[in-house]
């Protein structure tokens, strides 16, 4: 485990020549067209392990031949997958090559001892994918996803339905793609979780309160976890295991995109929805604009203009704090029904 890149650093990779200097990224190589070549997902009896075939060995091996011909570079974290494979590298100071050099002349020798085994063909669906640490705690967050995928991937093969997309959700007349347990939109004891942004933490502190002692009664939480006092109220009614549905903006891939085979919910969301206790919900375009959801949301806005001594004037349906208006007010919509 290393300290994060100093603010200097994370400036300079986006500048000429950055891909040599000091920085930590988490690489990401898909087999070709998601062919499970690299091993089998497995559950021992106390968790889910990948037993990798030879290919998945080369993938290892090839590793430690990469670190062999490259000192600048540290393997932070790694976990072979059946058709993909992550691998979190440190450069630890500035290298002769680039990053991107290093993981090409990797990938190569993959190819080149997968050949030997008699694999025709590439083994490498596309280019890799690079994500680089940018900020604080993210280092973090990538070594646990990393760890964390074998059991992830076994979880959502045990409960495919609930982490299947579906595009036709009807709920109160409107439409909805929506993820997860779809049984919570017919609990009968529901509640909305709304907090302004300007909100301090007493009133954040007092809904909360209030929001868990409904959750203990069986209601479920509806929320658009926007402000930071409904962030916190989503997070903990998720850290505690009661039912949460989340009404999304622009949550999901787009229909027939090869990101919408493979989605699954972020990290935060992914063991609630395994356990049945989680469904996200984002409205169809449709949706925002149907007429009762647009009166609803005027007559919010426009009562927040009144209260602050403002003019009222319309704004885009298009606009972030429309969005997020209608949201609530569509979770509104769901909880009287």
């Amino acid at each position: 485990m290393t300290n994060t890149p100093s603010s200097s650093e994370i400036f300079s990779w986006l500048q000429p020549g950055a891909w040599r200097e000091p920085c930590i990224v988490h690489v990401t190589m898909v087999a070709q067209a998601r062919q499970p070549i690299f091993g089998t997902l497995m559950h021992d009896g106390t968790k889910a392990v990948v037993e990798k075939t030879p290919i998945g060995w080369v993938l290892i091996n090839q590793q430690r031949r990469m670190l062999e011909l490259c000192p600048e570079i540290k393997i932070l974290a790694d976990k072979v997958m059946p058709d993909h494979h992550h691998i979190v590298i440190q450069v630890l100071r500035t290298m002769s090559r680039s990053i991107k050099e290093v993981v090409r002349g990797y990938m190569q020798g993959c190819k080149a001892e997968a050949r030997k085994l008699g694999f025709v063909g590439n083994i490498y669906d596309a280019p890799p994918y690079y994500r680089v640490l940018t900020h604080k705690g993210q280092l973090k967050s990538m070594i646990e996803y990393v760890y964390a995928n074998a059991e992830r991937s076994w979880q959502r093969k045990q409960n495919p339905d609930l982490f299947r997309i579906h595009r036709q959700t009807e709920v109160c007349d409107l439409q909805f793609t929506s993820l997860g347990n779809h049984f919570l939109l017919d609990w009968p004891n529901r509640q909305l979780v709304e907090m302004s942004r300007s909100a301090t933490d007493e009133p954040i502190e007092q809904l909360l309160q209030y929001t868990l002692a409904q959750a203990r009664n069986g209601a479920v939480s509806y929320t658009a976890a926007i402000s930071k006092g409904e962030q916190l109220i989503a997070r903990t009614l998720r850290e505690q295991g009661f039912p949460l549905v989340v009404l999304l903006n622009n949550g999901f891939p787009e229909s027939g995109s090869q990101q919408e085979r493979f989605y699954k919910p972020g990290g935060v969301y992914f063991e609630a929805c395994s356990k049945g206790q989680l469904l996200l919900l984002e409205p169809f375009e449709q949706t925002f604009l149907e007429t009762s959801v647009r009166q609803a949301t005027e007559k919010v806005l426009r009562r927040k203009a009144e209260s602050k001594h403002y003019s009222y004037a319309e704004i885009s349906v298009d606009s972030q704090r429309y969005r997020f208006i209608a949201l609530n007010e569509i979770g509104r919509r769901i909880v009287e029904k």
